[in-house]
């Protein structure tokens, strides 16, 4: 099916924070999930199941934010990521429970709070393409 829509996207207060966040923790975001989050930050994407290499079925609730005075935002997380996975795993979405997608390389994998690295898909672009709605 792919993503249809956006929706309660939030204006970033800082124009620039991902690049600043980027350069002060030493990752870098695809293209893709940077174009997406300028566009959409904070927002839940419809339709919004997704797949797992395993053949699960998870949520995505929505993009984390960029603006760190909203309630899911990056930067309640970069720290613990960076510092535990030396800046190869970057959250940008969070699912219902808890856990959070990551790009690791270019790669899109699930981190649960068991600490387990679940493939995704290869591309953040294959990520809006798999989503799907839960019949």
């Amino acid at each position: 099916m792919a993503l249809q829509k956006w929706s309660r996207p939030k204006p970033l207060n800082n124009p620039i924070v991902i690049k600043q966040l980027e350069e002060k923790y030493g990752f870098s975001l695809s293209d893709d999930l940077v174009n997406c989050i300028l566009s959409n930050n904070g927002a839940r994407p419809r339709p919004n199941t997704i797949e797992l290499k395993n053949g699960e079925e998870n949520d995505v609730k929505l993009l984390l934010s960029y603006n760190d005075n909203d309630p899911e935002n990056i930067h309640k997380v970069i720290e613990y990521f960076v510092n535990t996975y030396n800046g190869t795993l970057i959250p940008f979405a969070v699912d219902s429970a808890g856990n959070y997608y990551c790009e690791q390389g270019k790669r899109i994998v699930l981190w649960t709070q068991n600490k387990e690295i679940l493939p995704v898909c290869n591309s953040f672009s294959q990520f809006l393409d798999a989503l799907y709605e839960l019949e």
